[in-house]
């Protein structure tokens, strides 16, 4: 049974692991891209700033030139420009900006874009930003020597120059990256949902498997059981009628005593021998009306109604089942759970209906059912009582099964074992 549990698992366990292969891979993928895409635009940011030293070097620094500037680079991915002072003042800008940082020489990401706060070129002309007459002017764009800390230089600029822009080919790379995670969480999806379809499928057929199995052992046991009933009905009824016949002559005494046990046991055999022939009977059923609370409280009444208690509203209706055994049928699993039961102790018995479906509920006071024995119950011959082979269950089962219904068994929360019968409300 672990064989065939395995196998219809490693299915879905392999398609586990392709999915999680798959993610993984294309996680560390979109990774790479993205410190890629980081490298991109700290590159192109250094471009933008070359690019503007050598176009805006010596000219007037204002939003004409500005937006010259942006136009001319737009389609590298240059969306915003923007002259300020230290403090803060915009004195000029093209485009729109999207982010607010103004430290000197900061990099940061907004969004999509990324913003870079350098030194602006040096106009040319006394009086201009960085020229020689203007503030910081006197040395030029590289006037800071190798050995000035870089903090230093950036406290003597007067002007900032904001840059923000696209790196329009990362962005794509992605953007593609992205979409690749989306395909790839769909056909891992797809992947394992097709892996569970067919470890259904496996586990369905095993099920199938295991269904014939247990068909073809029971209609071998249920000939042979056959062949002995009917052997053996004969000569323990000629065996029966003698031993009464015996007891009744024979004066009390031991001998008498003797007569009386072996009329007991002609009894119980020939009770194993109904059981037999009940359990190999054929599956045509008798269908008429019949009163769910009714049947129960004839069930008791067969038993011992003084040790039941039975909950059955009147408004069951009237489903066509097969009176006479389906009264078997509750007969043996209301004896059961009576024998499990102390003495003193009474079995409860709850009939109810729900969604088309009658479910009649016995709940005995007994130690339970051993876990991993809630199936083995209804097998034949399956009994841990000393008197009695094990038939009762399965016939019950059997019954039920050929009304299309269900009979399961398990534990009470409060203690005691629960048999349920779920059987269809009309046929």
């Amino acid at each position: 049974m672990k064989a065939t549990s395995w196998s219809s698992r490693a299915p879905l366990v392999l398609a586990l692991v392709v999915s999680a292969v798959l993610i993984t891979t294309v996680l560390l993928a979109r990774r790479t891209i993205s410190r890629a895409w980081e490298g991109a635009a700290h590159g192109l940011g250094a471009a933008f700033v070359v690019a503007a030293r050598q176009q805006l070097r010596g000219g007037e620094l204002d939003s004409a030139a500005l937006t010259a500037f942006l136009d001319e680079h737009r389609d590298e991915g240059l969306r915003y420009v923007g002259l300020f002072t230290r403090e803060g003042a915009l004195l000029a800008e093209a485009g729109t900006p999207r982010g607010h940082t103004l430290e000197p020489g900061s990099f940061v990401f907004v969004g999509d874009r990324a913003r870079q706060v350098a030194r602006p070129p040096r106009p040319g002309g006394p009086g201009g930003p960085g020229g020689p007459g203007g503030p910081g002017g006197g040395r030029g764009d590289n006037d800071a020597s190798p050995e000035r800390p870089r903090a230093m230089e950036m406290r003597r600029w007067p002007h900032l120059m904001v840059y923000e822009f696209e790196p329009v080919i990362a962005n794509r790379l992605r953007s593609d990256a992205r979409t690749l995670l989306v395909v790839a969480l769909a056909a891992s999806a797809i992947v394992c949902a097709l892996a569970l379809w067919v470890s259904r499928a496996i586990t369905g057929r095993e099920r199938m498997q295991v269904e014939l199995e247990r068909g073809r052992r029971l209609a071998a046991l249920g000939g042979m059981s056959a062949v002995m009933a009917h052997e053996l009905r004969n000569p323990l009824a000629s065996l029966k009628g003698h031993a009464q016949l015996l007891h009744e002559a024979l004066a009390e005494g031991p001998q008498k005593a003797k007569a009386e046990r072996v009329v007991a046991e002609s009894i119980r055999l020939e009770a194993l021998a109904n059981d037999l022939l009940d359990f190999v009977r054929g599956g045509e059923l008798h269908r008429e009306p019949t009163d769910p609370g009714a049947l129960v409280r004839a069930a008791a009444a067969e038993v011992g109604a003084e040790h039941f208690d039975i909950e059955a509203p009147s408004e069951l209706g009237t489903p066509r089942w097969d009176a006479g055994r389906m009264r078997q049928a509750l007969t043996n699993v209301m004896r059961n759970a009576m024998q499990a039961s102390p003495e003193d102790a009474r079995t409860s018995v709850r009939v109810a209906r729900d969604a088309g479906m009658i479910s009649i509920v016995v709940r005995d006071r007994g130690p339970g059912i051993p876990a991993g024995e809630e199936k083995q119950i209804f097998e034949p011959f399956h009994s841990r009582r000393v008197k009695g082979i094990g038939l009762g269950l399965a016939i019950a089962r059997r019954v039920v099964e050929l009304h299309g219904g269900t009979l399961s068994a398990g534990n009470h929360p409060e203690g005691g074992a629960e048999l349920r019968f779920t059987l269809p409300e009309v046929i």
